[in-house]
């Protein structure tokens, strides 16, 4: 078989997509990779039909797309991508434009976590400043500001007081004018999370996150410590529930550990899973091939 492997940058930029693992685990189970980039995408509508071409030559069959959205700005720039190569006869895996752009948004992901009943940390969302240190007052500190489009703990911030908070709530205001998220910080959690990846509404691997010393991020690529995790049955069920709440296929989903319940910080439509692989020993990419191609993913 043939599988595409989709991001949504140039070549140079493909670093954070794990395109290379992909490749190594689809070659293994005997199946050819065509390596698909968005800014070498073009589409063309004439007389009803819509053609699709990829570096100038026609887009050949492909018996699926995987897509690693990589891009960290407004999604709505992206996705028409992944609907037109739909509407052209491509199964794309995780290409549900509505879900696949609130995944992308942090904004949206809290309105989707509202809507779906999901237990998460005391939130506000204000674009003014004199707002944003208003909600801060009232959640109270310390406190997590985010701004609604970043990856890999980029922009997420920590202020411990007023003080820190409204340089960086003026300095966001200037610098795109979007609203910003307020977060509690659960200092109960020890300045770790939980990452949960999911194939197909099924929990494949999950991996402790440390922040390194001085930070409050868990993320890997800033350098926290990662390490192996028994999930608890609350932890699961709120994993999947989070999954569950997002039409998407490949996900990452960030979970806290409180004193009062498991709380879901954020998920990720495009989650690396080099640390969580050697963390684990779970062959992830082997399970985004297997699911892709209506096969069995490994569990857990």
């Amino acid at each position: 078989m043939n599988i595409g492997i989709l991001i949504s940058s140039a070549p140079r930029d493909e670093r954070f997509t794990n395109i290379e693992r992909l490749e190594e685990a689809a070659h293994q189970r005997g199946h050819d990779v065509t390596r698909l980039y968005e800014p070498h995408l073009a589409f063309r509508h004439a007389e009803g039909l819509l053609s699709v071409r990829h570096e100038r030559t026609d887009l050949g069959p492909l018996d699926v797309i995987i897509y690693r959205p990589n891009f960290v700005e407004e999604p709505g720039v992206h996705v028409h991508n992944v609907e037109l190569l739909q509407r052209a006869g491509y199964r794309v895996l995780n290409g549900h434009a509505g879900d696949l752009a609130a995944s992308k948004n942090k904004l949206a992901q809290h309105v989707r976590f509202m809507d779906a009943n999901l237990p998460t940390a005391r939130w506000a969302i204000a674009r003014d400043p004199n707002a944003v240190r208003e909600e801060a007052d009232r959640i109270g500190y310390p406190i997590i500001i985010k701004t609604a489009f970043g990856t890999h703990g980029i922009g997420v911030f920590y202020a411990e007081r007023p003080e820190t908070l409204l340089p960086l709530a003026d300095y966001l205001n200037v610098r795109d004018r979007n609203p910003v998220i307020l977060e509690e910080f659960v200092a109960n959690a020890d300045r770790k999370d939980l990452r949960v990846f999911v194939v197909g509404g099924n929990i494949i691997a999950a991996m402790e996150r440390n922040a390194r010393p001085g930070d409050v991020r868990a993320n890997a690529a800033l350098g926290g410590e990662s390490q192996t995790v028994d999930l608890t049955e609350g932890e699961r069920d709120l994993a999947l529930k989070t999954a569950n709440a997002f039409n998407l296929e490949i996900l990452g989903i960030d979970i806290l550990r409180s004193n009062r319940r498991p709380l879901v910080i954020e998920i990720n439509s495009n989650p690396g899973f080099d640390a969580i692989e050697n963390v684990t020993g779970v062959d992830v990419a082997g399970a985004i091939i297997d699911y892709a191609l209506h096969e069995h993913p490994t569990h857990e």
